[in-house]
Parts: C-alpha cells; sequence; structure tokens
C-alpha cells in the first residue's frame, strides 16, 4: 500500500497527539525509570529492598538512642523533628511512619504522616494546610533532586526509582507515601 503525503501527515499527527497524551508526570515515571538511578534510601538507614525484620531492628535500634518510640495505637513508629529557632516550640512536627512489606516481607514504600505536636482544631496556625509548605521544604532538603509537581491533589516527586508524594489528608495531617516506582511499576522498567 502506497502511502500519499496528506496520509503521511495524517499519520504523523495521530503519533504526536498519542504521546501528547501522556501527562507529565508519565513522562516523568517513564524518563527517571529508564535513568537507571537507584534511590533507595528513605532515612535513618530504611530502604526499600530491606526486609521486615531488618525494620523491625533498625526501629528497635532508634528507640534505644531516644531517636524514636512508638507512636498512638502502636500502630506507627514516632519521632519529632524539632524548629530551628527555639522561639517556635509549639512548631515542633510529629513524624509518624511505618513501612510498607511485599509478599515476601521486603519495603517497598514508607507511609509517613506529618502534624504539628501542639496542633488543636481551633488554632489556624498549626494547620495540615500551613504545614504542607514547611513539609515539601524539608523533603526538598532530605532528598535534593526534581522539584514537586502537581498531580491531581497531590504534589509529587520522582527521582530515579523513589516517588514522594505528598497531600493533606485532614485539617491535623500531612499525608506522605515515599514509594518505590520498580516495585510499583515492574512492566515499565523491563
Amino acid at each position: 500500500m502506497k502511502l500519499n503525503s496528506f496520509n503521511k501527515i495524517a499519520i504523523l499527527v495521530l503519533i504526536f497527539s498519542i504521546s501528547a497524551c501522556q501527562s507529565d508526570y508519565t513522562k516523568l515515571v517513564k524518563s527517571e525509570l529508564s535513568s537507571g538511578q537507584q534511590h533507595n534510601h528513605v532515612f535513618h538507614n530504611l530502604e526499600f529492598g530491606q526486609t521486615r525484620s531488618d525494620f523491625y531492628e533498625i526501629c528497635w535500634g532508634l528507640n534505644k538512642r531516644g531517636v524514636a518510640t512508638h507512636g498512638p495505637s502502636n500502630s506507627y513508629v514516632q519521632m519529632f523533628l524539632e524548629p530551628q529557632d527555639t522561639s517556635q516550640a509549639l512548631k515542633r512536627i510529629r513524624m509518624l511512619f511505618y513501612a510498607k512489606f511485599n509478599e515476601k516481607d521486603i519495603i517497598t514504600a514508607m507511609d509517613v504522616k506529618f502534624s504539628y505536636s501542639a496542633w488543636a482544631p481551633w488554632n489556624e496556625a498549626l494547620k495540615a494546610n500551613k504545614l504542607l509548605p514547611v513539609i515539601q521544604d524539608t523533603l526538598m532538603k532530605w532528598y535534593p533532586g526534581n522539584p514537586f509537581m502537581k498531580v491531581k491533589n497531590s504534589l509529587v516527586k520522582v527521582d530515579g526509582n523513589r516517588q514522594i508524594k505528598m497531600f493533606q489528608e485532614s485539617d491535623r495531617d500531612v499525608s506522605v507515601l515515599i514509594e518505590d516506582l520498580e516495585y510499583k511499576y515492574k512492566t515499565l522498567v523491563k
């Protein structure tokens, strides 16, 4: 079958339209995963690929050193981030975290929640919408690289195989999910 110039142009427009339909987020994920960069470090010596027993051992060590303790209902590990300005004691941030494991008990993600420890429903200055930019700033310092981008109701940052997704969960909590995209999108990696 011989293609005339109109058909060739129509096919090119169709190809460009299909590729343009990919969101900036999808393009970024594909680009970062294909870069081969590995960012397995999460925080406090916790990494993607460690076992459930590694997680418990590291958290027990944090507890013995007084860095962390059990959180509410013993469902999270709890620690506090102190404000750099000591006059801002009310701005102390509670950080709760717990690993997500696959079927082989390997860490594939970290579920993290942040809130001001002095939070109260009537205190506008300590609500999650005020905390969100502070956490975004903190995460950029902890994980330099690509900036956060808006994806639906979340802010998302992708560097190599590590994705950080952040959103306001409630008036009190900012929720963060740090996940290994190689595990999440196994088919894109191959």
